[in-house]
């Protein structure tokens, strides 16, 4: 398709620049974005991204809304562009963070901005965007949604994957505004949202494309457990290269960022600043790489938060506790919530003072803020209970499922366990099977044997779904995990259980070592501890499943009669792998 001069192309709109109006009759014709600027550098994206989606046609809007609905969604993404890849998939889901509604104006105003920050139809934009003006987009943002998973492979992924290069960690959601505009005026959201309505010049209806409602906008609350109805359109995409795997092996793991870092990514040369991705020559002040002092220094002296944030968890990781804490403050100070999450923390743990400041306001404010880390260190001082935050569980597991709503992993692992106790609210072990395979995607190691364990043993016995977490478990270096997937394979491949039991005996679990003696007959040793052993004995006698398996091989291998009854009664509760660990033992 081509596009006549004198027309912007906005996706699903033809917008109309004057050819034949009478501004076009006394205004001379202003060069093209392409002739002045050229079409922007082709830049690498392998490192991943974090772009706008505000150009998108309702029915990519679309594409994109149904595979986050349906699973994790994939993508292929390039320094050419950016494609849904709607039949290929990544189990898992996304969870949903609430925070302080707060306004953003971007603007774009050279090709390289547009190119970098519209990667879907960037290129065709700069390409008719007249010298001198720019594309403003306002934005409402009232939460995120993310995924823990961190590192997923291609093998991971399920249907037609070819191309498949990134996958989508989340979305800024809200409500949006896009319009264009002169370098020379800088305007504020609320005109841009104004745009299009009764009194607004004609140019500026044609010009529009937008999605949300600004009156639902003003609905959304921090705590809240989903967007407002008409305020959740997606804004930005976090997109996370896909990791390398190899078949029969554990994939080649994308480095997991540290918990303390958390930087925004741009395509190669360019930096994040303002809200938008460009060129350093063109930021005021940007978001330094986290690690380099001088750097982070120096722009969080010119004033980007962030910078302050990541130059006051390098100094932390230096044991720099004064400048640590100095840096984190104003990093906080200027609305950085990691910052005032890291701070908040700091003084929790007696590392930090500040006047005037106590952990749990700090931590309050970033969790508000739309920080996961805030909403967790919260939720575990409420857990654990303090002079300044008395115990409370019911607010504990509220502030830990709005963390694992916003993808941290071990908000997840702990929201779980007190659901699969009844601590703070209803006992759910089916909830909390799904909230530990989140905390599993996420890399808690822990948590895929106990999310293994609920599918295998639990209410919602899934068997396929039980080995897929132990196995990932196991790859990641957990001898339970290992155990428990040799269980799943026991039935319909004792050799692939044996390596597997033989993984678990080599990462020093018992019960690995144990269901080697009894299944396959071997002798390697191994030591059970006590107080482990009696609370399996009284957890079994008291219905579990899963514990009267354990207790059952453990006493078995080291040729206690008590050992069969714990597998008798395993089996006669439904535990398929139970009775053939009986059979072996007659």
């Amino acid at each position: 398709m081509t596009f006549s001069r004198g027309w912007l192309l906005v996706p699903g709109v033809l917008v109309a620049c004057g050819a034949g109006s009478a501004a076009e009759a006394v205004r001379p014709e202003a060069p093209s974005a392409a002739k002045a600027l050229d079409e922007g550098e082709c830049r690498d994206v392998g490192k991943g991204g974090e772009p706008l989606v505000v150009d998108w046609k309702p029915e990519q809007r679309g594409d994109l809304e149904v595979a986050m609905k349906d699973g994790i969604a994939i993508v292929s993404y390039s320094c050419k562009g950016i494609q849904i890849l709607t039949e290929c998939k990544l189990d898992g889901d996304y969870g949903y963070i609430g925070m302080t509604r707060r306004e953003q104006v971007v603007r774009l105003q050279n090709a390289d901005e547009v190119r970098a920050n519209l990667p879907l139809s960037g290129v065709a934009i700069a390409a008719e965007l007249e010298r001198g003006s720019s594309l403003d987009i306002a934005m409402i943002l009232v939460g995120k949604r993310r995924t823990t998973w961190d590192a997923p492979a291609v093998e991971d992924l399920k249907g037609s994957c070819d191309g498949a290069t990134h996958f989508v960690r989340g979305a800024t959601v809200g409500a949006f505004a896009m319009t264009t505009g002169s370098q020379a005026k800088a305007r504020a959201a609320a005109e841009i949202f104004g745009a299009g309505t009764e009194g607004a010049s004609s140019s500026a209806k044609q010009t529009q494309n937008r999605d949300g409602a600004v009156t639902d906008c003003q609905k959304a609350t921090p705590d809240s457990d989903k967007a407002p109805d008409q305020c959740g359109a997606p804004i930005r995409l976090v997109l996370s290269p896909l990791a390398k795997g190899r078949a029969g092996a554990a994939a080649e793991p994308v480095a997991k960022k540290p918990e303390a870092v958390e930087k925004s990514e741009c395509p190669s040369g360019l930096v994040f600043s303002e809200g938008k991705c460009t060129t350093p020559a063109e930021a005021t002040a940007y978001e330094c790489e986290p690690g380099n002092v001088s750097q982070c220094t120096a722009q969080c002296d010119k004033g980007n938060a962030a910078s302050c944030g990541n130059l006051g968890s390098a100094l932390l990781s230096k044991g720099e506790r004064g400048p640590a804490t100095a840096a984190l403050k104003k990093g906080c100070d200027g609305t950085h919530m990691r910052s005032c999450a890291l701070l908040g923390t700091s003084i929790a743990n007696g590392s930090a003072s500040v006047p005037g400041a106590t952990a749990a306001a700090l931590l309050q404010k970033s969790c508000d803020g739309g920080e996961a880390l805030g909403c967790k260190e919260l939720g575990k001082l409420y857990l654990a209970g303090s002079a300044d935050t008395p115990k409370d569980e019911a607010k504990s597991s509220t502030l830990l499922r709005q963390a694992c709503d916003g993808a941290d992993d071990e908000a997840c692992a702990l929201f779980a366990a007190q659901l699969e106790r009844g601590q703070g609210g209803a006992r759910d072990p089916m909830k909390a099977a799904q909230l530990y395979k989140r905390a599993c995607d996420g890399g808690h190691i822990a948590a895929c044997a106990s999310a293994g364990k609920l599918f295998e043993f639990g209410p919602m016995r899934n068997p396929v779904l039980a080995s897929m977490v132990y196995q990932r478990g196991c790859m990641r270096g957990s001898g339970e995990a290992c155990s428990g997937w040799g269980r799943t394979q026991f039935e319909r491949s004792p050799d692939s259980a044996k390596r597997s039991f033989e993984m678990a005996c080599n990462f020093r679990d018992p019960l690995g070592c144990a269901a080697l003696k009894v299944l396959f007959g071997s002798n390697r040793p191994f030591v059970p501890d006590p107080r482990a052993q009696m609370a399996l004995q009284d957890a079994c006698r008291r219905g579990s499943d899963a514990d009267c398996v354990s207790t059952g091989l453990l006493d078995t291998a080291r040729g206690l009669p008590a050992g069969k009854i714990d597998l008798q009664r395993a089996c006669t509760r439904g535990s398929a792998f139970a009775c053939a660990a009986l059979k072996k033992t007659q």
